[in-house]
């Protein structure tokens, strides 16, 4: 490890210690958390100058091959991201968009809300009957929910099919592996915690309700092809592979999280069409003792998807636009359609402008899948597990396709 991933990792352990929610994982060398754990709580302004120190170091990094531009790029995001945290620890005031671009290195705007009640009328015209749509939507997900003793099993069980599926176009290690547990009271819905070795803990917080739809997209989100194999990847290809330090640590709400979450949220698309993810809510809801509609299913699950813009939106009026908890409540309800035994968790995970920021999620697909449109979707996804990019090397390319008005590769290209 070069002295910048030696301090990257120091850094970013001291800051975990002032930034809750920041660190992801860890797998790098133990003695270095042992240091970080150990010293005085560290001064958030010496973590910012360090962050600006590395910066430069970064900046300067020799080489002009393509990995070293993608490592500068990708440290020059991380580290912008770091240095605001230890500001806003240091009690600095940023303001919310601010905050959100100098964290995951995007510029966000909120979604038109004329867009989301187009998704309103896909989800209107999926779901034809008597009564409102938030009426018709609350119906089908009654109809269509797990019992909580049964989701880890069910998500188990589905992430076996996607594992099959991946294991279809990617080449994955024989000894990697998943362990599955349930979680309370927590603040998300589904998390995976690498702990290095190819093996990952998937913990499912089963005080939520989860649907059958639900349980098929955290298995690929959470598993295959989603963080599991992000992780598992990286280990081999950036970590043992290339010697890069820094790839040990895993951040949340940086650039970093972007890609990560982003390429998670469309990690189903890439290896499970809708007809055959039709059949994979079938043997879930099979084995579950749960009839429905599929197809149905299916596209009210890709409606709600784009819905969770709302959410996006509705950290923005309150965090920005000084809108009161009740009025965001009101618009998660009628415009998001976030229903009611979830409006309470959504409103407490958006209370934290930090923590509870939706735009990883939502802005790395969009960034994702016009660029896999000219990568090659099994291509470029293998890119986005295997290399060190970030949002900044991705829009790249994609200013530089439309400058150069060449046409998007088709159809999946296998590396």
């Amino acid at each position: 490890m070069d002295e910048l991933g030696h301090r990257y990792l120091l850094l970013g352990l001291r800051l975990a210690r002032i930034s809750p929610g920041f660190l992801d994982s860890y797998v790098g060398p133990g003695e270095l958390r042992e240091i970080a754990a150990g010293e005085s709580p560290p001064l958030a302004e010496e973590l910012h100058e360090e962050a600006m120190a590395l910066a430069e170091l970064a900046a300067s990094l020799p080489g002009g091959d393509a990995p070293t531009a993608r490592r500068r790029a990708w440290f020059g995001g991380q580290l912008r991201a770091m240095s605001t945290l230890a500001r806003r620890a240091a009690g600095e005031e940023i303001s919310y968009l601010d905050l959100v671009e100098e964290l995951i290195a995007l510029r966000v705007t909120p979604v038109p809300d004329r867009d989301l009640l187009l998704v309103h009328q896909q989800l209107d015209d999926a779901l034809p009957g008597e009564g409102s749509l938030r009426e018709r939507v609350a119906r089908l997900r009654e109809a269509l929910r797990i019992p909580p003793q049964h989701v880890v099993s069910a998500i188990r069980g589905s992430a076996e099919r996607f594992r099959a599926a991946t294991r279809r176009d990617f080449d994955l290690p024989d000894d990697e592996g998943i362990e599955w547990e349930e979680a309370h009271g927590r603040p998300w819905g589904a998390y995976a915690e690498y702990l290095g070795h190819r093996r990952t803990r998937i913990q499912v917080n089963v005080d939520l309700p989860i649907e059958v739809s639900g349980a098929a997209f955290l298995a690929s989100h959470e598993a295959y092809p989603g963080h599991h194999v992000d992780h598992i990847v990286k280990d081999r290809t950036l970590i043992a592979g290339a010697d890069l330090g820094e790839a040990t640590l895993r951040t949340m709400g940086t650039p970093e999280a972007v890609i990560a979450e982003g390429l998670a949220d469309v990690a189903r698309e890439v290896v499970m069409s809708d007809r055959e993810l039709e059949a994979e809510l079938r043997r879930i809801g099979r084995d579950a003792g749960i009839a429905g509609d599929w197809g149905a299913a299916v596209a009210v699950h890709g409606a709600f998807m784009a819905l969770l813009s709302a959410q996006g939106n509705a950290g923005i009026m309150l965090h920005h636009g000084g809108r009161r908890a009740h009025e965001v409540r009101a618009y998660l309800a009628d415009v998001g359609l976030v229903p009611d035994d979830r409006l309470d968790h959504v409103m407490r995970v958006l209370a934290d402008p930090v923590a509870g920021m939706i735009f990883p999620y939502a802005e790395g697909a969009r960034l994702i899948r016009p660029w896999l449109e000219l990568q090659g979707q099994t291509a470029g996804f293998w890119r986005l597990l295997s290399e060190q990019l970030s949002p900044a090397v991705l829009q790249a390319d994609l200013d530089a396709d439309r400058d150069a008005g060449r046409t998007p590769v088709g159809g999946p290209v296998h590396p």
